[in-house]
């Protein structure tokens, strides 16, 4: 008879301090609320992660990981730069769990990375790969052509960053919606990445 798989308890339980750090916050989450949280005992979480803190930064690098594996899949397909990076906006703008997850718990590592090196670490490594990511692929959009010679990848890369950035953290406190930060990406993304040209593209 078979029997069925054993869940990762690891990532169950990160997964469990990804939702108390989204309902609570960073600053406030208990080892005991993740456990309860998690269905499982505190002394199985200190087994995995011996410190509070381990807990917290750990739930965020693995809230990253669910979404940037999310982004990737969405953008395998797309054949030119300029088209992954307008994908990659749609999918941060999309309501995916596992997107949507990483907005709440990055809005509240940002803050308690504010009085946390370790944290602060995470948050800088993060922030640069995010940075990294639009800057690379405005890079590809420029030299297949889809995106205009005359854009600079990195100042280009920075703005759209804080756009998204800034306007994810509206979309938590309901300041505007989901639709809007959608429409409002794509608008940007358009002004910033210049006229839309035919590009040589690659091979999906």
């Amino acid at each position: 008879m078979m029997t069925e798989p054993v869940p990762d308890r690891k990532h169950t339980i990160l997964d469990a301090a990804c939702r108390v750090i989204a309902q609570a916050g960073a600053a406030r989450l208990r080892v005991a609320d993740v456990a309860r949280e998690a269905g499982v005992s505190t002394a199985l979480v200190h087994y995995y992660f011996p410190s509070r803190s381990d807990v917290i930064e750990q739930a965020f690098a693995h809230a990253d990981d669910l979404a940037d594996a999310v982004a990737d899949a969405k953008l395998r397909a797309i054949g030119t730069g300029r088209g992954r990076v307008e994908k990659l906006f749609a999918t941060w703008a999309g309501d995916d769990p596992a997107i949507r997850a990483n907005w709440a718990v990055w809005h509240e590592m940002w803050q308690y990375a504010a009085h946390n090196d370790g944290a602060r670490a995470l948050v800088e490594t993060s922030h640069r790969r995010w940075l990294e990511q639009i800057h690379d692929l405005i890079a590809e959009g420029v030299e297949d052509g889809s995106i205009p010679a005359g854009v600079d990848p990195w100042p280009a890369a920075r703005r759209l960053a804080a756009c998204v950035n800034e306007w994810g953290r509206e979309v938590l406190l309901g300041l505007r919606t989901a639709r809007d930060l959608h429409r409002d990406l794509v608008a940007t993304a358009a002004r910033e990445l210049g006229p839309a040209k035919v590009a040589k593209g690659r091979a999906a």
